[in-house]
């Protein structure tokens, strides 16, 4: 039986500032069924108290609790230690919390996040501290993201400078990595047959899911069209056009013995 479902946000639940329609009575309906409902993003850059505060704007509900941000996750992850960052508010603030040292002297990880101030600065230095030893951690490889007005360059892009200029590949947190996903699992307290991972990138969102044991649902409402569906490393179990979809699918799914 469905007891929860993980819910990807940048194009699933929303483009940029506008709400995918069907949201807002999507989550609510989980509430109605008793159906848990988390919240996991690759995007690094906000708090998660700004993400939970912006579903809340649509009507959304949504606790900090219900959001787990790849920030969040690499902080778990790496638990200590001191951090050269290319990010921006949402990662620093969780580093910074967590008791990590932000330096670019000798720091033990350079953490490559999205950094909309990014330069060739930024740059120069990630790289002669990961050839000096520091270790390349990413906190996800999404290369572009898709918003009201276009595409735009994400974390990957940065990482893939990072990488170039490097000679060295960083260690991934977010998804397609199952890392986040065990830990969402472990926030929700439920095992992986008993979670459906919804996400709208053929590339993240459906191999992370996959790879930490869920059935998975691609949405056509972001990144990935209807002909890239199979273009991933693996299948989703359901592609669905839309939330008025998802909703017929959790009840059938959610009353199923």
């Amino acid at each position: 039986m469905l007891r929860g479902v993980i819910l990807d946000l940048d194009g699933t639940v929303y483009l940029g500032t506008e709400q995918v329609p069907g949201a807002a009575e999507f989550v609510s309906l989980l509430a109605e069924l008793d159906i848990a409902c988390l919240f996991v993003t690759n995007r690094s850059n906000r708090k998660p108290e700004d993400v939970a505060a912006h579903l809340r704007e649509y009507g959304i509900p949504c606790d900090v609790e219900d959001v787990l941000t790849s920030s969040q996750a690499a902080v778990q992850y790496l638990q200590r230690g001191s951090a050269y960052v290319i990010g921006e508010e949402g990662l620093t603030s969780e580093l910074e919390k967590a008791g990590f040292t932000i330096t670019d002297h000798a720091p033990d990880y350079v953490v490559v996040s999205l950094d909309r101030q990014f330069n060739y600065d930024k740059l120069k230095t990630a790289c002669n501290l990961i050839a000096r030893g520091a270790t390349f951690i990413a906190t996800n490889p999404d290369k572009t993201l898709k918003g009201e007005h276009g595409v735009t360059p994400g974390t990957g892009s940065i990482v893939a400078a990072v990488e170039a200029g490097s000679g060295v590949k960083p260690l991934v947190i977010g998804k397609p990595e199952r890392l986040i996903m065990d830990m969402s699992l472990t926030r929700l307290g439920l095992s992986a047959n008993e979670v459906i991972a919804v996400g709208d990138n053929i590339q993240t969102d459906i191999p992370a899911g996959a790879n930490a044991g869920m059935k998975t649902v691609l949405m056509l409402t972001g990144v990935t069209r209807r002909d890239e569906a199979d273009s991933g490393s693996c299948r989703a179990d359901w592609v669905l056009e839309g939330f008025a979809e998802l909703t017929h699918l959790v009840r059938e799914l959610a009353s199923a013995a």
